[in-house]
């Protein structure tokens, strides 16, 4: 039986127009006007973005089957553990899902408080918990919460690792978003401590790909139904927000019934971007790779993978 493929990353070019002359100043303060609502499109827009953060996530069962054979990133994360921790020890998880990543870690004899804010993730994840040998079960800390805002209680003096696996920031939209999650993130960080994480590297082919075709065609059958499905996908990519608007379908093969679409929506980050995101934050990229084997970020890689600290306080001059 075939796996699912997963959706490829969301990867920019755009031109700077040329300035116009300032206008006169006005003698006095002209009357502001009120804010006019947005256009429905960009509303429908926005939308659209919003459901496909949620959606994808919904049907934990299915989502666990999709990607049942991903391993490569959790066999890197467990050896980035232990790299950097040395033995067992405490790890932040943002976005842990269904705990593909948390309970390897645990089983690692890691303690990890693993945050998410989908019910049905974290619904899947404690009943894997419940699974696991009570020791290894001790272990994992589920924790609802958002990555813009998460506030992780007993956090002590921080977390000496913390981590955010398989694409999770590119549920972070605007530069706004991005760098609140980076600010709790090192508010969370103890003292030395790294942050580790992966997104896609932007694949300008596959962004600009025709969204009126289907693409990624492929038969399986659905874990809960038992029924022979289609599975295929599709995207519009704005290059100006840098979004990904994707649809999934899960068509049944012999076309009795309706099949239905499952929205996905990926903020794109470019290299050089995402390092000045991190700057921003007040944080700095001290590693980083094109792939799970810890090989060299390059124009075929599929993955960046970044380990970033806190950047140390400059001096003031004089100081």
């Amino acid at each position: 039986m075939a796996r699912l493929t997963a959706p490829k990353p969301r990867r920019n070019a755009t031109t700077t127009p040329r300035r116009a002359a300032p206008p006169p100043r006005p003698a006095a303060p002209a009357r502001r006007s009120a804010p006019s609502r947005p256009p429905a499109a960009d509303l429908r827009e926005l939308d659209l973005v919003e459901t496909g953060s949620r959606q994808h996530y919904e049907d934990a069962a299915l989502y666990d089957y999709e990607y049942r054979r991903r391993r490569a990133d959790v066999t890197f994360y467990r050896e980035i553990a232990r790299r950097r921790l040395g033995g067992p020890g405490r790890i932040l998880e943002l976005g842990c899902g269904t705990g593909r990543v948390t309970v390897a870690l645990a089983r690692d004899g890691h303690r990890v408080t693993a945050v998410d804010r989908s019910a049905s993730m974290l619904d899947r994840l404690r009943s894997r918990v419940a699974a696991l040998p009570p020791a290894a079960a001790a272990r994992i800390t589920p924790c609802e919460g958002d990555l813009r805002s998460f506030d992780v209680p007993d956090r002590g003096e921080g977390f000496p690792l913390i981590i955010a696996a398989f694409n999770v920031l590119e549920h972070l939209y605007t530069r706004g978003e991005i760098d609140a999650c980076l600010r709790r993130v090192a508010a969370h960080l103890a003292p030395g401590g790294a942050f580790v994480f992966d997104v896609q590297l932007p694949d300008l082919a596959w962004l600009l790909r025709d969204s009126g075709k289907r693409w990624a065609r492929t038969r399986f059958t659905d874990p809960t139904t038992g029924r022979p499905m289609i599975y295929s996908t599709n995207h519009d990519y704005d290059p100006i927000s840098q979004i990904a608007l994707i649809r999934l379908y899960y068509d049944p093969v012999d076309g009795v019934g309706p099949g239905h679409v499952v929205q996905l929506s990926q903020r794109k980050f470019f290299p050089a971007e995402l390092e000045a995101l991190v700057s921003q934050a007040g944080m700095m990229v001290v590693e980083r790779y094109g792939d799970f084997s810890f090989g060299p970020l390059g124009p075929s890689a599929e993955s960046q993978v970044l380990v970033c600290q806190v950047a140390p306080a400059r001096r003031q001059p004089g100081g």
